[in-house]
């Protein structure tokens, strides 16, 4: 039988742009400065190793040997290798010469210098097995008067010129990575040495397998500098291509494939080949394989389009009129997914954390691949303003949650601002130690700008005479001042101390961090909202993602606006609060001494 073929205008050339986008360095085996590749994925900047396949490649042993993600979930690596890498239709079939990039390890943002512009030069990628390893067999040694590296090395490796020498100044050169100037080290400078005894390892060859260049084996240099970057897009390159039309949007929206151009051939064993012109019935094909034709212009192929049902399972029919509207057109094309299309709402609770998302249009998104439930909110806006921040769009991708904006009449589907993609957000988090009530609220108090003196002494009358005892007092430059009681006082004093003019609040060991919270806002005069709720775009609820974190949102003129969180927060949640300028106070979640929140 004859093979199904396909010819169209429009070639992916993936492989190609990969290999003029990369730029590569001899690899001299793991610790050799070199180019890695950064690519956005379901929330996630991926760091990538660019990698031509060899000969005798074995695809199982080459993935298991490379990155963490793959070590630590394996099934996970596979779905995220395909969609970093959607020109290998087949990943056991992988050909010599092949340019592919390998998921190393998911890495927050800005966590590595360059990172936004999606190529980034750092020293090595092992394990931490292999830091440990190098870790046990060096010492850490002050430089003193007199010395210099290539001196200690050769105390150590066999004296100048020899093979161990030379492998001694690798090895300093991989366990001091900030001393790019191996000629300039300072007295009381500390360094570490190596161990000569690492040689021994069964490992040890390993560390320096060379490339060779024309025969000769190339050197190690102590530092090798990025080239020319050529900035690739942090975020999915479909975010970023040109919008032809409607249906390019369309297709955005639901993460499928749009072809207009060319012709697509469906074979008849003993019959002329049947044809459809894409230019006047193109398609959109969905990662779960359905097909969505859109004949133009009322020119309906029904003969070539029905051959194509017979060879896909899943095909719609959708007619569009040159004046549908945006809206109109999504209409009719999620009406073919009636079954997976949602109402306009989705909520989910993140560590206490409460997130309502409300779109135009929710639906789960059809790739069997995935083990967990994804899901697409599509929403038109007016303008860019109204986009949903970054911050935000990342943390809901991880959660399973894409959101997808189209701008209203404009080729912009997926487009946004370089100041909203590469924004970062200031250190502005204050944590509080809630060992117990007293050291948290001294915390507190501090973070707000008041001075906490313990144990000072108070006076005040008290049937007739005067008292003199030991209280906990905070004081503002701006005059405010009052006393905490934690259970110290007994009988009226504490009465006759408000009857003295002094504003006293007390704390109990049953009191809750929530109720001691309110309680010092409230001795504080200062204006704040329990558990506030925040529209992650400018635009109204309607169409929105609404944040509700459990805490105070502490609007004081004394202070700047505050948030104090008592449940974790996201670093996607933290970088959107501060980018709103709103400091940010957490406290400290203790399980046996260990603090499990995220940031």
């Amino acid at each position: 039988m004859k093979t199904q073929g396909v010819c169209l205008t429009s070639v992916c050339c993936s492989t190609l742009i990969l290999a003029c986008l990369i730029v590569f360095r001899p690899a001299y085996g793991a610790f050799v400065h070199k180019n890695y590749v950064v690519r956005y994925d379901r929330g996630w900047d991926i760091l990538c190793d660019p990698y031509v396949v060899k000969t005798n490649d074995w695809i199982f042993k080459l993935f298991r040997q490379k990155g963490e993600i793959s070590h630590k979930d394996y099934p996970e690596f596979l779905r995220i290798f395909k969609r970093l890498n959607p020109h290998v239709h087949d990943i056991d079939r992988i050909r010599p010469g092949q340019h592919i990039l390998i998921p190393l390890k998911k890495v927050t943002r800005g966590a590595l210098p360059e990172q936004s512009s999606g190529v980034v030069t750092i020293p090595f990628i092992a394990d931490s097995r292999m830091f440990e390893a190098l870790e046990r067999h060096s010492s850490p040694y002050r430089v003193q008067k007199g010395d210099s590296i290539s001196i200690l090395i050769a105390k150590e490796f066999e004296g100048y010129g020899t093979k161990a020498y030379e492998n001694g100044m690798k090895l300093f050169r991989v366990m001091n990575p900030k001393i790019k100037n191996l000629n300039r080290i300072y007295v009381g400078q500390m360094i570490r040495i190596p161990d000569p005894k690492i040689q021994k390892q069964p490992w040890y060859p390993s560390l320096f397998e060379q490339t060779t260049q024309h025969g000769k084996t190339a050197d190690i240099k102590p530092s090798v500098t990025a080239g020319q970057k050529t900035p690739i897009p942090s975020m999915a390159k479909d975010t970023e291509k040109q919008i032809e039309s409607p249906l390019s949007e369309v297709a955005w929206a639901l993460d499928a494939k749009f072809f207009n151009k060319g012709v697509y051939y469906f074979p008849r064993l003993g019959w002329e080949d049947v044809k459809i012109d894409l230019s006047r019935s193109p398609f959109m094909k969905l990662s779960d394989g359905t097909r969505v034709f859109f004949p133009m212009n009322g020119d309906n192929q029904a003969s070539e389009i029905k051959m194509a049902k017979s060879f896909w399972k899943d095909v719609h029919i959708v007619t569009t009129g040159p004046g549908d509207s945006v809206e109109q057109i999504f209409d009719a094309v999620l009406g073919c997914f009636k079954n997976k299309v949602l109402t306009n709402r989705l909520s989910i609770s993140d560590h206490g954390v409460k997130i309502e998302v409300l779109g135009m249009w929710i639906m789960e998104q059809p790739d069997p691949s995935e083990e967990k439930k994804r899901y697409l909110c599509i929403t038109l806006i007016d303008d860019q303003k109204e986009r949903t921040p970054t911050s935000i769009i990342r943390y809901l991708d991880q959660k399973g949650i894409a959101i997808k904006e189209v701008l209203k009449g404009k080729i912009s589907a997926g487009r946004e601002s370089k100041a909203s993609r590469y924004k970062r957000a200031p250190e502005v988090i204050h944590v509080l130690d809630t060992s117990n009530h007293k050291m948290f609220v001294s915390n507190f108090l501090g973070a707000m700008g008041y001075r906490y003196r313990p144990n000072e002494t108070i006076s005040f009358e008290y049937a007739g005479i005067t008292i003199e005892a030991a209280s906990n007092i905070a004081t503002h430059d701006s005059g405010t001042s009052f006393l905490i009681d934690f259970g110290e006082f007994y009988g009226d004093a504490v009465q006759a101390i408000k009857k003295s003019g002094r504003n006293i609040i007390q704390i109990k060991d049953s009191d809750t961090l929530d109720a001691i919270s309110a309680r010092l806002l409230a001795a504080m005069d200062a204006s704040f909202t329990e558990n506030p709720s925040f529209l992650a775009a400018k635009r109204s609820a309607g169409h929105n993602t609404t944040l509700t974190i459990p805490g105070f949102l502490i609007d004081d003129t004394k202070t700047p606006e505050t948030l104090l969180a008592m449940v974790p927060l996201h670093e996607g949640v933290v970088e959107f609060l501060a980018n709103k300028g709103i400091n940010i106070m957490r406290v400290k979640l203790n399980d046996d001494g260990i603090d499990k929140t995220p940031f």
